[in-house]
């Protein structure tokens, strides 16, 4: 008897796991006990490894009482768990065959009693038993031809799932390209042409650069009457297809809300506001309204938890500095938002974005920032450089190198 704190293993136990190892497959009972008394019992404590993975195989074990984590080696040191075998079961017989580097690691989950078979020892008994020996390598060589089409199988399998995987990618990318269109509606695109009059003296220019395919960054701009322009540009936190959608119920917000509100930015942003809140719950996104009256040559704005945009004024050669209060849209359901009104002259310069520019970083680790945004403005309106948004946006590229967009980028300025 094989004997473990709280459990006894019977001799006919033992023998009832050897018959169930397909290289023992037919072993009759005199050959089993041989086998048997070549077996070596170890109690290994937890946390025991008894396979290392790569090391040469040198036994097969089998596992009385206890439990082993079967792992494999995965990046940074970290083990991928594959399975746990429990008592009554068998591991290693491979290394009876050949002695070939271990495919896993086994390490023991709680105190455990193996019975270890040495190939060593195993290949003394083959050699003084030639019925045996032809049995065994009859059973190893079924075993290798059924390993092998089991792996056929599975890569038949896996073609298969391949195959209906890369059909639901299709899909999914024609999604996208339906998503690119709808989001494409959500930036009025028919008002919002690479360079353009919005009316006479008022020059405007934009960049709308998605993370991915489709983005959580929106535009928009309307014209409530022969005088008035309201630009609209929000931020919904995160990037992707629901973010996409979540610009889609802004975009339907500002539809709806602008026809009676369009020339008060503080009560459109009431309204946004608690409309988002009532959908989501758990997201938020910031935003910017901004009414421009040409006549009276003014912009009247309203943010919610945005950034300010960058104004350049002409006749001091300088930026404005603003600092405007306004808590971002959906984080709750009731806020009052205020508005400031800005004096506009000929030559000056409004220009609104998003947080993906200024927070895009580089190879080194480095922020793009907002200070470095604003001193190239104010470099570019000082020498009058005419594609201030492409200047903008190619400085943006040459900073972050090889690394990706981490987020939506998007640029709108208007010249007076």
């Amino acid at each position: 008897m094989v004997q473990n704190p709280g459990r006894i293993i019977e001799d006919n136990e033992v023998q009832d796991i050897l018959r169930k190892i397909p290289i023992f497959k037919g072993l009759n009972e005199e050959v089993l006990q041989s086998l048997q008394v070549l077996l070596e019992k170890e109690v290994c404590p937890a946390n025991t490894r008894i396979i290392e993975e790569g090391a040469p195989g040198d036994s097969m074990f089998i596992l009385l009482t206890g439990n082993v984590r079967i792992t494999k080696n995965g990046g940074g040191g970290k083990q991928v768990l594959i399975t746990i075998f429990e008592g009554g079961t068998y591991f290693g017989e491979l290394a009876l065959i050949d002695n070939r580097p271990r495919s896993a690691n086994v390490t023991t989950d709680t105190e455990s009693v193996v019975m270890r078979l040495r190939k060593s020892i195993f290949d003394k008994m083959l050699s003084e038993n030639n019925e045996f020996a032809a049995l065994f390598y009859k059973n190893c060589l079924e075993e290798t031809i059924a390993r092998i089409r089991e792996t056929a199988n599975n890569l038949t399998v896996s073609q298969n799932v391949l195959s209906q995987k890369s059909s639901r990618l299709d899909e999914i990318d024609a999604d996208l390209s339906n998503a690119k269109a709808i989001q494409d509606y959500f930036l009025s695109k028919d008002k919002l042409s690479d360079e353009r009059f919005l009316a006479k003296g008022i020059r405007q220019s934009f960049i709308y650069r998605p993370y991915l395919e489709v983005g959580g960054d929106f535009l928009n701009v309307i014209e409530p009457d022969d005088h008035h322009y309201g630009i609209i540009i929000a931020d919904v936190m995160g990037h992707g297809i629901s973010a996409a959608m979540a610009t889609g119920v802004l975009r339907g917000a500002f539809t709806i809300f602008s026809k009676d509100t369009a020339l008060k930015p503080n009560r459109l942003m009431e309204k946004m506001n608690s409309h988002f809140y009532e959908i989501f719950k758990s997201m938020f996104a910031t935003c910017y309204y901004a009414v421009i009256d040409i006549e009276a040559g003014t912009a009247c704005m309203a943010k919610a938890g945005h950034m300010d945009p960058l104004i350049w004024k002409q006749d001091k050669k300088d930026l404005l500095t603003l600092d405007s209060p306004g808590l971002g849209l959906g984080i709750v359901s009731d806020v009052n938002y205020k508005e400031i009104q800005v004096k506009i002259d000929r030559g000056d310069k409004i220009l609104f974005f998003t947080d993906g520019m200024a927070e895009q970083k580089n190879e080194a680790g480095e922020m793009y920032s907002q200070e470095r945004m604003e001193q190239l403005f104010r470099e570019l309106s000082l020498s009058e450089e005419k594609h201030i948004v492409n200047r903008l946006f190619d400085d943006l590229e040459s900073f972050r190198g090889k690394c990706g967009f981490e987020d939506d980028v998007t640029l709108m300025l208007l010249e007076f």
